[in-house]
């Protein structure tokens, strides 16, 4: 569990790293990249986190609630495809998302970083 805290620090710290470039290289398709390049690890990292039974600070469990709705809602948008009806909460919770998310990412990074210091 040690191992994958640090190394899940480290890997977050690039993906952050590695969006953030991407999205001052790209400009704005950039920056929509930036929610895919940052958030699929996140979400792999939390799941992860979850199945292992590792400590879940309020944080952790605020971004969960915050995001997982989001990657449910993105999964229904493209597999029922545009239907007004069908895909309208789905479509609002993703367009919300793309406001707090950036910041999520930043504190879930953030998180854990105080994670992996709590262990030295």
């Amino acid at each position: 569990m040690k191992n994958f805290i640090k190394y899940d620090f480290y890997v977050q710290l690039f993906f952050l790293i590695t969006g953030c470039l991407v999205t001052i290289i790209k400009g704005w398709d950039g920056w929509i990249l930036f929610y895919f390049i940052v958030g699929i690890p996140q979400l792999i990292s939390s799941l992860v986190r979850i199945f292992l039974k590792i400590k879940i600070s309020p944080l952790f469990l605020i971004y969960g609630i915050t995001i997982l709705p989001v990657w449910i809602s993105l999964v229904i948008l493209i597999t029922i495809g545009i239907d007004n009806e069908a895909t309208a909460i789905p479509t609002y919770i993703a367009m919300a998302a793309f406001f707090y998310s950036p910041f999520m990412a930043l504190l879930y990074a953030l998180e854990s970083h105080n994670l992996y210091q709590s262990l030295k």
